[in-house]
């Protein structure tokens, strides 16, 4: 071992140069032989407060992938960095995001959902169409002008 200050070596034991007589500096591994070593006495530190609580709509975000892919997953991704936001402890940011993710996941469910409905409502229609290949009769409604409208285009696209 060789003293940090003056470069001249040291003994073992030793805890002030012989040389230049300043304090023998040890790295935590290189504590001299026979002397135990002593950890660095802890100043208190102040631990940092812990992020508050924010659903970030993960939940509701993973649903809205399920139902509709491509909104569903903006809205993840936008979940998914409002959560690496917080931890990283920019709360006004992870509140912003989880709004916009949120946003995003109801727009994908709502949408889905619109979708499975007019898809229930049609569907009747269209297999009357393909499988019998029978013009539905028109009971009057928006659905009825609805079909009236797209059947034609199917039938095109079927033939």
């Amino acid at each position: 071992m060789f003293c940090m200050h003056c470069g001249k070596p040291l003994p073992p034991d030793a805890f002030f140069c012989p040389n230049c007589g300043k304090k023998v500096e040890t790295a935590p591994g290189n504590a001299p032989a026979g002397t135990p070593a002593q950890p660095e006495p802890e100043t208190p530190a102040e631990s940092p407060a812990p992020p508050p609580k924010l659903d970030c709509g993960l939940g509701l975000a993973i649903v809205a992938v399920v139902l509709s892919q491509m909104l569903g997953l903006i809205g993840l991704v936008f979940s998914v960095l409002a959560s690496n936001t917080l931890h990283s402890g920019d709360y006004e940011g992870a509140r912003r995001l989880a709004h916009i993710g949120k946003v995003w996941s109801w727009t994908a469910i709502i949408l889905s959902a619109i979708g499975l409905f007019l898809g229930i409502l049609i569907l009747p229609g269209i297999i009357q169409l393909v499988f019998y290949d029978q013009q539905p009769e028109p009971s009057g409604g928006i659905l009825s002008h609805f079909l009236e409208l797209i059947l034609p285009g199917l039938r095109e696209l079927l033939s």
